[in-house]
């Protein structure tokens, strides 16, 4: 009854949806609501068919009490030039068909949770409506060869994001991939971070209250610095740097000696060659 009933899709180019429907009847089917359009022109209604509540596609505007989405999983496309449509449109257009309490997740491309602006509004008026419950920083190499650095955002539909109310933060670096011949291969000499984060994330956007241990550079459950100016809203700004034992600072000067040493001694060195060539 899910496959059939619930799962709902627009995508603007028909060789994408075509692929779509294959890989769902490939992975189980689901494919009955998956259309070629523009997500911006098309609205999902609630519906019941033989008793089992779903939704139908209108070009027309949709009444609180009809909303019917719980759920959103987004890809949009990212803007490459200033006239493009910009990402986050398609996630206000996504929250605006959304019940209150709803969850939606996106892939976005980093700059969107730092950029000033319009971006900067956007996630001002997000908080202001909405509540961010995770923002995970995602290789940079995650659509290799395509060289967009992107995090996964989660936000909760409905509730304007409480003051004291804590995020989870992750830099998760590695995917378990590698690259090879152009292409990234699961491999299992690979450093994968996601087995780690998966079931502290489910459980979060479960209960926001639930323990997070905080593992400098990696992890870390806070409150927004809504004093921040800029209000950037990626992990490397709330995360820890790592503890420096006296040992590692004795080791960091040490480098730094020999580094400086290493250089004097080549600079020298390239001095007296110049004295030489100008008494010749």
């Amino acid at each position: 009854k899910f496959k059939q009933n619930n799962l709902f899709g627009v995508e603007s180019e028909p060789e994408v949806v075509a692929l779509a429907v294959v890989n769902m009847i490939f992975r189980g089917d689901g494919k009955n609501n998956i259309i070629e359009g523009n997500c911006f022109q098309k609205n999902l209604k609630v519906k019941t068919i033989n008793g089992n509540v779903t939704a139908e596609y209108t070009n027309e505007p949709i009444a609180a009490e009809d909303k019917v989405i719980s759920k959103v999983l987004m890809n949009p496309p990212f803007a490459l030039k200033s006239d493009d449509d910009k990402e986050y449109l398609f996630i206000n257009n996504a929250l605006s068909q959304m019940q209150d309490g709803g969850e939606l997740f996106s892939v976005l491309p980093y700059s969107c949770m730092v950029k000033g602006g319009s971006y900067l509004g956007w996630r001002e008026i997000l908080l202001e409506k909405n509540t961010l419950l995770s923002v995970i920083t995602f290789p940079e190499d995650l659509f290799y060869p395509i060289g967009v650095h992107t995090v996964g955002v989660f936000i909760k539909k409905g509730k304007k994001h409480p003051k004291k109310q804590k995020v989870y933060w992750v830099r998760a670096l590695n995917d378990g991939y590698l690259k090879k011949k152009g292409k990234k291969l699961k491999n299992t000499r690979a450093k994968d971070d996601f087995p780690k984060i998966l079931p502290i994330l489910q459980s979060y956007i479960i209960n926001q209250n639930i323990h997070v241990a905080n593992i400098p550079k990696f992890q870390k459950a806070c409150e927004i610095d809504f004093t921040d100016e800029k209000l950037e809203l990626i992990p490397e700004a709330y995360l820890d740097d790592d503890i420096i034992t006296p040992e590692q600072l004795d080791e960091d000067i040490e480098e730094l000696i020999r580094e400086y040493t290493a250089f004097n001694i080549k600079f020298e060195k390239q001095l007296e060659g110049i004295k030489i060539d100008e008494s010749e």
